[in-house]
């Protein structure tokens, strides 16, 4: 088993949590604190890992970027 954790940290890091959560899968954690939040994941096989750790990068991306263009209202 592979298991790989991926953390963020910024002013606004609870509010993406919150926004990409919905995306979380049964073998996913989420922990969220000051200023920081953490996914934990784990796979068999190192591309599912790699695959995984890419989509939570793009969906960090994504509700960033969002968060960014409510503030520009």
């Amino acid at each position: 088993m592979i298991k790989c954790s991926l953390t963020f940290f910024g002013s606004e890091a609870d509010k993406v949590a919150c926004a990409i959560r919905p995306d979380n899968l049964p073998n996913m954690t989420l922990e969220m604190g000051d200023g920081r939040f953490a996914i934990t994941f784990s796979s068999h096989k190192p591309g599912t890992i790699l695959s995984t750790a890419d989509d939570i990068l793009m969906n960090v991306r994504v509700a960033e970027e969002a968060l960014a263009s409510l503030e520009d209202l």
